[in-house]
């Protein structure tokens, strides 16, 4: 086997979230449990925010708590990331037993403004706030727009560069980065990467791709040349970014693990268990799958 990958299962929490029909929390923790059994061993698994503004994340303490149970019985060591967007967040997300915060700020002005009403300086002080209330747990800041803006509005790298340097001051040990409206480019995400190589290590870094323009594998493969062993991917494609208008979903668990055990890497899943948890999943909450594996063994299979 070549070089080993982490794909982070992003589905739990970005696929689902603003699904339209309600997930029962019994039907979440078994489809978690299978992608668990399909190999992931990092999720993007839930939030704590307001039930009001998120409803699918209302149950996150139940999920939460019986993934990790699930995870102890089979003896698998298994990092549960849990998002928070404020104090409470924080307080009920370690009530609950969360040992993985995930942050998020946007490294445009203007998607920033949209999704918090805040400047980004404002927003790096009200993170570095929460930051601080933290203690024994491990820290992740996700990164919204680093790969570029849908809204105009000029993200350069040097600003990339020192969200990330503010970010490692307060203890964060991981960094994703969000092409949150799939706009960015190879090369793009090339530049971007390469300019934080001079402020940390090239494993703390992870990426998180969506595939609007068609360019999310191509991204991730640009990714995993400058060194990247961490990427983000929704079972199904499934999910998206509400404050950004018409954006398609995540990249594709099964189309990324594809593409990197069709070049040798090491992902540790299992692609069969993939697409058979996918196709039953998408049929149980009616979602639809956008990944072209899905769509290229119906063609075979038809």
């Amino acid at each position: 086997m070549g070089k080993k990958i982490t794909v982070v299962e992003v589905c739990p929490r970005d696929g689902w979230q603003n699904h339209k029909i309600p997930i029962p929390t019994e039907t979440k923790v078994k489809y978690i449990k299978e992608m668990i059994d399909y190999g992931a061993t990092m999720f993007d698994l839930v939030s704590f925010v307001s039930p009001k503004w998120v409803p699918q994340m209302k149950d996150a303490a139940e999920v939460l708590q019986e993934s990790k149970k699930y995870a102890k019985e089979i003896g698998k060591d298994i990092e549960f990331m849990a998002l928070t967007l404020n104090g409470k967040g924080i307080e009920n997300a370690l009530k609950a037993g969360a040992t993985s915060i995930q942050f998020v700020i946007s490294a445009s002005e203007e998607h920033n403004k949209r999704n918090s009403n805040r400047t980004i300086e404002e927003s790096l002080e009200n993170f570095k706030a929460m930051a601080s209330q933290v203690k024994g747990v491990k820290m992740t800041l996700a990164m919204a727009c680093a790969l570029g803006s849908p809204f105009g509005d000029d993200v350069p790298a040097d600003r990339v560069k020192y969200l990330c340097e503010e970010a490692f001051k307060v203890g964060v040990t991981r960094i994703g980065l969000g092409d949150t409206a799939g706009i960015s480019n190879p090369a793009h995400t090339k530049d971007i990467i390469r300019a934080l190589k001079s402020i940390c290590d090239i494993s703390q870094i992870d990426v998180h791709l969506h595939d609007a323009y068609g360019m999310g594998l191509a991204n991730a493969y640009a990714a995993v040349e400058e060194g990247v062993t961490s990427l983000d991917a929704a079972a199904g494609g499934l999910g998206g970014c509400p404050f950004v208008p018409g954006a398609k979903g995540n990249i594709a668990t099964e189309d990324l693990v594809h593409m990197l055990q069709a070049l040798g890497y090491d992902t540790g899943y299992d692609l069969d268990k993939i697409l058979s948890t996918v196709r039953s999943m998408c049929e149980e909450i009616q979602a639809v799958p956008t990944s072209s594996l899905i769509q290229a063994r119906k063609c075979h299979q038809g």
